[in-house]
């Protein structure tokens, strides 16, 4: 291969690693992006559902208060204890509730890490192949041994 044409090749060669890394950046960017989106979407599921679950036991204990007070049983301890019985199930579901929504955003943090670091083995890896085209074209062993020895 003459001169010219090894020039040219090295030239192609390292105008497509660099079109690659930075398509690979562009896609990083991009998973970040979605990565970002979901979770605010999971926050905002969580979010609504925490609200439904408060309204569900308000409207509950509501109901037993109202059931109660048209009987004639308002002080009456079954009362009190359904009340609390209600808000007790709140706590428990809004607890399991906050730690779903630290496991989800655990996952979308590992999978966000997941595809950064496959973004980075790929761009190593062009720059591996480059390095590895130009080593070839420029004689490889052969030329590195007369170099050292």
């Amino acid at each position: 291969m003459g001169a010219p044409a090894l020039i040219a090749a090295a030239a192609v060669s390292l105008y497509s690693t660099n079109k690659q890394i930075e398509a690979q950046k562009d896609a990083q960017a991009a998973q970040e992006r979605q990565a970002a989106a979901e979770q605010r979407r999971a926050e905002i599921q969580n979010l609504r559902s925490v609200r439904q679950q408060i309204r569900q036991s308000r409207i509950a204990q509501a109901s037993m208060v109202n059931q109660a007070a048209l009987s004639g049983g308002t002080g009456g301890s079954a009362v009190a204890g359904g009340v609390a019985s209600v808000g007790s199930q709140l706590a428990g579901n809004l607890n399991y509730m906050g730690q779903i929504a630290e496991q989800n955003t655990a996952i979308g943090t590992a999978a966000l890490q997941g595809a950064q670091a496959q973004s980075e083995a790929t761009i190593w890896g062009a720059v591996g192949k480059l390095s590895s085209n130009v080593y070839g074209d420029l004689g490889g062993s052969k030329e590195l041994g007369k170099v050292i020895g």
